[in-house]
């Protein structure tokens, strides 16, 4: 049932495409098969491949540290109350500023290069990994923890044992939405910077007005994006397998 749905929403999906290119909307408006056979001959040609490389560099070094940084700092704000009331308001702070605004001072700060891309990337990303590592903590059941208090359980094994499994269905999501955030972050900084990656290819794309090449760079990045949360989801149930 459920598979029926997602096809069909995708066949409708396709079908309201082309029925948009067709009225036409737009004369910028191409077919859902111009848009495929763009996407074809791009792979073909090399360019998405080595646009692709180039961006998941930024994408990999920006998420990567992101996690190396927003987990455990999560988890220490879960723990001890004075750092959890001190960073909150930072980055809460963060989450409510409209992000790409700080993409000028990213790229006055490190140029424009990959770092900076990767810089805002992390930037993107890395408060909502923390903020759900922080509430997954605070989520843990209390009981549990008397339970291990009571049995003398030192700080090292209630930690492992009991706030880490309570936490990690929090971590993992928020493992899974900073990353849809870091694709986001991805485009937006390379739209601006525009020198590599997919970025740069849909820009000059627009630029020459090959708008099926154009949606064919949309398309291919949607469908990265889909494919990276889809395998995190799908680690994300075996790693909590246990909670059944």
């Amino acid at each position: 049932m459920v598979l029926a749905l997602r096809v069909g929403s995708v066949v409708g999906f396709l079908l309201l495409w082309e029925w948009a290119a067709r009225v036409p909307i737009s004369f910028n408006f191409p077919t859902p098969w111009a848009t495929l056979t763009a996407l074809v001959a791009q792979v073909r040609s090399g360019a998405l491949p080595a646009a692709t490389l180039i961006s998941l560099q930024s994408l990999l070094l920006g998420f990567g540290a992101a996690l190396a940084v927003g987990i455990p700092l999560g988890l220490v704000m879960g723990v001890v109350r004075a750092v959890g009331g001190v960073a909150r308001v930072y980055l809460e702070l963060l989450i409510a500023l409209p992000t790409a605004a700080l993409i000028p001072l990213v790229i006055l700060s490190f140029g424009i290069n990959i770092v900076s891309s990767a810089v805002i990337v992390f930037i993107f990303s890395v408060p909502f990994v923390a903020m759900n590592a922080y509430g997954g903590v605070r989520d843990v059941s209390p009981r549990l923890v008397e339970m291990a208090r009571a049995f003398e359980a030192s700080w090292p094994q209630l930690f492992v044992r009991i706030v880490l499994p309570g936490a990690l269905p929090m971590i993992l999501a928020g493992i899974r939405y900073g990353l849809s955030r870091a694709f986001v972050g991805l485009i937006i900084a390379e739209l601006l910077l525009s020198p590599f990656g997919l970025g740069r290819l849909i820009m000059t794309s627009r630029s020459m007005f090959e708008h099926d090449r154009m949606f064919a760079s949309v398309l291919w990045t949607l469908l990265l994006a889909g494919l990276a949360l889809a395998a995190l989801a799908r680690a994300e149930r075996r790693l909590l397998r246990w909670r059944a």
